[in-house]
């Protein structure tokens, strides 16, 4: 790497609407790490949606970790901003190097993703910083999330969701604090909330992830998923926020869906594979473990079922005992983190079993598309 009324309903407390407004200037410091890994289309409109955001703000810095490939020119509105902003080339393969190199370039309370082709509403960080000000004992944050596509025009949430394989829908309510104990012991209620999807809708502790920094370098994908078990093992409370403030671009160079999306140029990496998958959700089961939350690992036994079998519909598995097996173990944990979602991928893992082929190209069919949107692309 190289620089260049509240009320208690059992699970979680609710904000009320009418409490007083915060001021911000006195909030947590916020680093925004943006990654831009080998998809150089977006990311200048990324960095224009960080410098629209409304203050007054407290200290904001912005790093921008590239790949070597990648040139990166800071636009104009972000230099007016007076925000320090520093370009970090990395080596690195997968979200988890990326990301950490932006953490250890910080030196702020907060870490703040955004992905090369997410953007941010006008509003988002003075929310942010209105949420953890008012509970200053929260460690994480989520906010909920608008779907735009490639050229930035708004999409059908419910549709989007589909499309990017997500059943149960948008979050809804006001703000919530969460406690560990309280998912803990509701583990199906997770969903409901926004869970931890997509890594531009979240603020997190940059001291929770300095602490596991050797297992975050070892989490090639789903950063998103780290982040939220990091918190988790820090003990600290939870905030999520229904407030679609971070724009999710569904585009032709979409990961979301597998290899067999079309990408960005380049070869496809060991990270981006079942194997790649799978071996950052054991290293999130390391960190746990390492740090006193053993009982994550139910947790993310339901990611690697889910996952196992879900790499059987991307794949096109063709072994029907070995996908009734993957079904199954799924079965086991369906009450954990989004209960519908293992529900539906459980429904048609028995169709896998019984078709291997049409449930293939179920899986890779085109989602139905938005009245009046444009074409979705096959990696969408």
């Amino acid at each position: 790497m190289s620089r260049t009324s509240t009320a208690d309903t059992g699970t979680g407390t609710l904000v009320a609407p009418g409490a007083p407004p915060y001021d911000v200037r006195g909030g947590p410091t916020l680093g925004v790490v943006v990654m831009v890994f080998r998809r150089p289309d977006f990311y200048q409109e990324a960095l224009r949606s960080i410098a629209r955001q409304l203050g007054p703000l407290p200290r904001v810095e912005v790093v921008v970790v590239r790949s070597p490939n990648v040139s990166i020119e800071v636009p104009t509105e972000l230099e007016t901003r007076g925000w320090s902003c520093t370009v970090v080339r990395s080596d690195a393969i997968g979200e988890g190097p990326f990301l950490a190199d932006g953490l250890t370039a910080l030196t702020t309370e907060f870490l703040l993703p955004l992905d090369d082709d997410d953007l941010w509403v006008d509003d988002r960080l003075r929310r942010v910083v209105e949420a953890l000000g008012q509970h200053p004992g929260a460690g994480y944050y989520h906010n909920g999330q608008a779907f735009v596509d490639g050229q930035g025009g708004p999409l059908d949430t419910a549709t989007s969701l589909r499309r990017l394989r997500r059943y149960t829908g948008a979050p809804v309510g006001p703000l919530r604090e969460v406690r560990v104990e309280t998912l803990r012991r509701h583990p199906s209620a997770l969903a409901r909330w926004g869970a931890f999807f997509n890594n531009s809708s979240v603020a997190i502790r940059r001291s929770a992830l300095l602490d596991c920094l050797p297992e975050l370098r070892s989490t090639a994908r789903l950063a998103d998923s780290f982040m939220f078990y990091a918190a988790l093992a820090s003990g600290e409370p939870l905030l999520f926020d229904a407030s679609p403030t971070t724009q999710y671009r569904i585009h032709a160079g979409n990961r979301s869906r597998g290899t067999q999306a079309a990408a960005a140029p380049g070869i496809v990496q060991p990270s981006e594979t079942r194997a790649g998958r799978m071996a950052s959700v054991e290293a999130m089961r390391a960190m746990a473990r390492r740090r006193g939350a053993p009982w994550l690992g139910t947790w993310l036994d339901r990611d690697a079922a889910y996952l196992d079998l879900l790499e059987g519909f991307r794949e096109g598995e063709t072994d029907r005992t070995l996908t009734v097996r993957r079904t199954l173990r799924l079965a086991r944990y369906l009450g954990y983190a989004d209960p519908l979602m293992n529900l539906v991928l459980a429904i048609t893992g028995c169709g896998l079993a019984v078709s291997p082929g049409l449930a293939h190209r179920s899986y890779w069919s085109p989602a139905p598309e938005v009245p009046g949107a444009p074409p979705s692309g096959p990696g969408s």
